[in-house]
């Protein structure tokens, strides 16, 4: 798999000599370094320290991550000038994959007990700059924050939509609360694991406790972490066109 994704990306660095061949766009030379790093990940034991790196974790049960927001992912990673690795995990279910995210990051650096890493949900297509979000990654390693955007869910029971980012549970954020908040103003005590940018720990194991799902207790396990809220605009796909 290596060996032909470096076939290919050398056949696009050679096409820019072609004299009838204007060359690839700047995306695609970077999603075929992503796949290179991604072949990469999982095939080494360890990398070397996680600063180096700008690390996608997406934890699904079907290995799909949005083409659109993969894309952002790797222009901020090139904004960074980090290494882009993609870290897709599939389980039998949300909490396994998030887990299986976490194991892959602590075989990569064994060295480090915390590692930034994105997640980000397989349904989540991002419409923000990728230029503002670099700049949210770059303000909370400054300031040793995490941050999350704010998504929609509906309620099963009700049927009702709700934010994922809440100040205090049961209590989520307001629509107009968060129109008016700067970015890192607003502090959480927990948000969804589907749009966030948060220095992991990597010894932990996801779970879930009757109707506390795993983001809510992976928040409440790590009360240590300082948790804003930036507005990313975005939005999240529930239904699936066929």
């Amino acid at each position: 798999m290596l060996f032909m994704l470096f076939k290919q990306f050398m056949r696009i660095d050679r096409s820019l000599t072609c004299k009838h061949y204007s060359g690839p766009r700047p995306w695609q030379k970077q999603w075929i370094r992503a796949q290179i790093y991604y072949a990469l990940a999982i095939n080494i034991d360890f990398m070397e320290k996680s600063s180096d790196y700008f690390i996608l974790s997406v934890a699904t049960r079907d290995n799909r991550v949005v083409a659109k927001s993969l894309a952002d992912m790797i222009n901020i990673s090139s904004i960074l000038q980090r290494h882009f690795v993609l870290n897709v995990q599939a389980g039998t279910g949300i909490v396994s994959s998030r887990t299986k995210c976490i194991e892959a990051i602590k075989k990569w650096f064994p060295g480090e007990d915390r590692v930034y890493t994105f997640w980000l949900d397989s349904d989540i297509v991002l419409n923000e700059k990728p230029e503002t979000i670099a700049e949210y990654v770059k303000e909370a390693e400054r300031r040793n924050m995490a941050f999350a955007g704010n998504y929609h869910v509906i309620d099963n029971n009700t049927n009702q939509m709700w934010n994922t980012v809440a100040k205090k549970h049961p209590n989520h954020y307001t629509n107009e609360e968060l129109a008016s908040a700067k970015p890192f103003e607003l502090k959480c005590e927990y948000a969804g694991l589907g749009l966030c940018y948060i220095n992991t720990p990597t010894n932990y194991m996801f779970r879930t406790v009757g109707h506390d799902l795993e983001d809510m207790l992976f928040f409440k396990d790590n009360p240590d972490i300082d948790l804003r809220y930036v507005p990313i605009s975005n939005v999240h796909m529930k239904t699936v066109y066929i």
